[in-house]
């Protein structure tokens, strides 16, 4: 069962930002991505939601900061999301876990996950700012950085063209994880810091990135049909790999590939 936990710290009053989340009818404020919009029929409410029509309640607790929104698509069939509005030294802290329900596919799931990230995201935005961490399952010990002059459309390419989440990010670095396993972190190169190498952005030259996924014809045709440019086309190559070359907006150049006898494995299992 998939399963993430998202916090964000703000620079506001804790009791401000658990006013605005305790009520049902502020969902679709704060939340327009998750939810489009609520009703209520008699004692029961309804929220649109991105992945459609569910029956839903909100549970607060001003003394503990505990809000528990359920969801579902039967009144009495309702899965938890729980959320803490937590008060912190120079502001808020903010905790909500999706876990999976039963039901949902992982397609599913991830769709309400991104939702609800831009979401709590906006909520940084809307309460002065702050940091949104939303850790990965598993988080490999060793992954490359790149300093940027590009940030906002390095950080947009990764995630909206090449499918990397964000599990961590501020107004100068982003984390982010590949649902195969990659990392990646961008720093932006405006930023002062103790490191003068660590201010120059890349102009892609010296270094290059692989990306292994599990059907290299499948994302060729997907980043194709997308406006990618293709730098290298795909083809197989002696080593065992089916790759193709792609470039990121700083001229990062990405070798994307899956091995060939990976495939013909699970081809030759699918067939048996």
């Amino acid at each position: 069962m998939n399963h993430h936990t998202i916090t964000v710290t703000l620079s506001a009053d804790r009791d401000i930002v658990f006013a605005l989340l305790a009520r049902l009818e502020n969902l679709p404020r704060w939340a327009p991505s998750f939810c489009q919009g609520v009703s209520r029929e008699g004692r029961q409410w309804q929220a649109r939601t991105v992945g459609g029509v569910y029956h839903v309640a909100l549970i607060p607790d001003g003394r503990t900061g505990v809000i528990d929104l359920l969801l579902g698509e039967q009144p009495d069939e309702m899965a938890v999301v729980p959320l803490r509005v937590l008060s912190q030294p120079h502001g808020t802290a903010i905790t909500c876990t999706l876990f999976q329900p039963a039901l949902w596919s992982d397609e599913r799931y991830d769709l309400h996950y991104r939702a609800l990230l831009a979401d709590l995201r906006g909520l940084s935005a809307r309460f002065g700012g702050g940091m949104v961490s939303a850790p990965a399952a598993s988080v490999g010990p060793f992954h490359p950085s790149i300093v940027t002059a590009k940030f906002y459309e390095t950080w947009e390419f990764y995630t909206e063209k090449l499918g990397f989440r964000t599990v961590c990010e501020c107004d100068a670095y982003v984390q982010l994880a590949h649902p195969a396993g990659a990392q990646i972190g961008l720093l932006r190169h405006e930023i002062d810091g103790p490191y003068a190498e660590l201010v120059s952005a890349t102009d892609g030259r010296g270094f290059w990135l692989n990306l292994d996924v599990a059907d290299a014809d499948a994302e060729h045709a997907r980043l194709s049909a997308s406006g990618v440019e293709i730098v290298t086309p795909l083809g197989n190559k002696p080593w065992g790999d089916r790759q193709f070359v792609v470039r990121d907006p700083n001229g990062v150049l990405i070798a994307i590939a899956h091995r060939m006898a990976d495939v013909a494995a699970r081809e030759s299992v699918a067939v048996a």
